[in-house]
């Protein structure tokens, strides 16, 4: 399970290292890097093991023709695989990084079963409009 926040930079090619911490998690049972980005809620891009992503994909995918939804065509065709070079970076896809605003400062967030990669200056003016109390209230904490 993912948990926490880091914040770090893209580098001058637009590759992100995920946290070590994060990384273990998204190990195949070979010992492979399997992951993919797709867009997330609230302009930020999603990261999730393939294996967990692939229960998600299936589900939608029982979906008949008559019941194609927006939801589902947005979410289909903004997957991409990441694919990690030999020190551990991985390019994010410019199309998530425009829709997320990335240009340099960014933040790793852990969210339970997927990461979330926020521009950093998104991710704070995000939690500037919300009353922690109220939320953890609603949560039941």
């Amino acid at each position: 399970m993912f948990k926490g926040v880091f914040e770090h930079q893209l580098d001058d090619k637009n590759r992100l290292r995920i946290p070590s911490k994060f990384r273990k998690e998204l190990t195949g049972e070979h010992g492979e890097k399997t992951y993919s980005f797709f867009r997330g809620m609230n302009k930020c891009i999603c990261v999730m093991a393939d294996d967990l992503l692939d229960d998600t994909i299936t589900s939608l995918s029982e979906e008949g023709i008559s019941e194609s939804s927006p939801a589902s065509t947005l979410f289909f065709g903004s997957i991409f695989s990441a694919e990690e070079d030999g020190q551990g970076r991985v390019v994010l896809p410019a199309a998530l990084r425009k829709m997320a605003g990335i240009k340099k400062d960014v933040v790793t967030l852990g969210r339970g079963k997927r990461l979330e990669i926020w521009a950093a200056e998104r991710y704070y003016e995000y939690l500037e409009g919300i009353d922690y109390d109220a939320e953890l209230k609603k949560l039941g904490i």
